[in-house]
């Protein structure tokens, strides 16, 4: 971006519309968070006369079986492009999402001929989490706040989903008060939660598979506290670890929560877990209320 290279810009042949597809694609080599999104029109040198309004973004990774289509906290697939040929237009993206390919789509409803230079923001990821399987978060509808994990990109089978990656590893934190962020510019809650009535006092189970065998150390879990709403951060844990998916080892990592009574600031609970190895985690929590929220789970290895 903010180049005047071999003409300016990449400019798809045809005109783009409703019905012509066109797509310049970036192969980052391997996964990273994709934070933001910057593009710019032709300007070359003035003489361009093209940019793109609208535009799509998908994503791509090893573990997908296909082309994800970016989408917003409100389903909103379509991102504002520019306005004219010179001027750079930031999209902060606010469901970041992890990806090694990523291409850029022109959107028009009516023919266009248009141009674009393209930029992209984040950081490598380092998490080495490739996939995490768990219940469907839910709508806490009597709060009006949704606390389904909307930036899932895996498969999802009534109330389950499996194969993706979504908001438990995108890096951002929810507040403090979960109803806060659903106001305005920032719709969709950075939390995901689970209620202790649908999980027929059973206790919140997710399990993450890692790209290779790892030694692990600890784990962070970012857990909600509104306990005069009825969210707690659990009352205990376990993690069991598995090399194949299928046999867990028969003795878990256990571990409690603080008890929060006095103050509602959501919390980082860290769990050691003593240098076991293993490449999928089991997480078992179990509800000392009737909601677990959490915004982040993060792992030492």
């Amino acid at each position: 971006i903010r180049q005047e290279k071999n003409g300016g810009a990449w400019c798809p042949k045809a005109q783009i519309s409703s019905e012509v597809r066109e797509f310049l694609e970036v192969d980052l080599q391997r996964n990273h968070l994709i934070t933001w999104t910057e593009t710019q029109g032709r300007f070359g040198n003035g003489q361009g006369q093209e940019y793109a309004e609208a535009f799509l973004v998908e994503y791509w990774r090893p573990t997908l079986s296909k082309w994800v289509v970016y989408k917003d906290a409100r389903g909103e697939k379509v991102l504002t492009g520019n306005s004219n040929t010179y001027l750079v237009v930031k999209q902060r993206l606010e469901l970041p999402f992890i990806a090694s390919k990523v291409r850029f789509i022109p959107y028009s409803e009516h023919p266009r001929t248009v141009c674009m230079r393209v930029e992209l923001y984040g950081c490598t990821w380092e998490q080495n989490v490739v996939r995490y399987d768990a219940p469907m978060g839910q709508s806490r509808e009597s709060l009006g706040v949704n606390l389904e994990d909307v930036s899932y990109d895996g498969l999802i089978t009534g109330d389950t989903m499996t194969g993706g990656l979504g908001q438990l590893i995108d890096g951002l934190y929810g507040d403090d008060d979960y109803q806060k962020q659903v106001q305005g510019e920032n719709s969709g809650s950075r939390w995901v939660g689970w209620s202790n009535d649908t999980r027929n006092g059973n206790p919140l189970e997710i399990v993450f598979e890692f790209d290779a065998v790892r030694e692990f150390n600890r784990i962070h879990l970012h857990a909600n506290n509104m306990f005069t709403r009825g969210v707690q951060v659990f009352s205990s844990a376990e993690v069991w670890f598995s090399l194949d998916g299928v046999r867990f080892q028969p003795t878990p990592v256990k571990g409690g929560a603080p008890r929060m009574d006095r103050g509602e600031s959501a919390l980082n609970v860290t769990l050691q877990l003593k240098g076991r190895s293993a490449r999928f985690i089991k997480l078992r929590l179990f509800f000392a209320d009737k909601w677990i929220l959490l915004s982040e789970v993060a792992f030492e290895s």
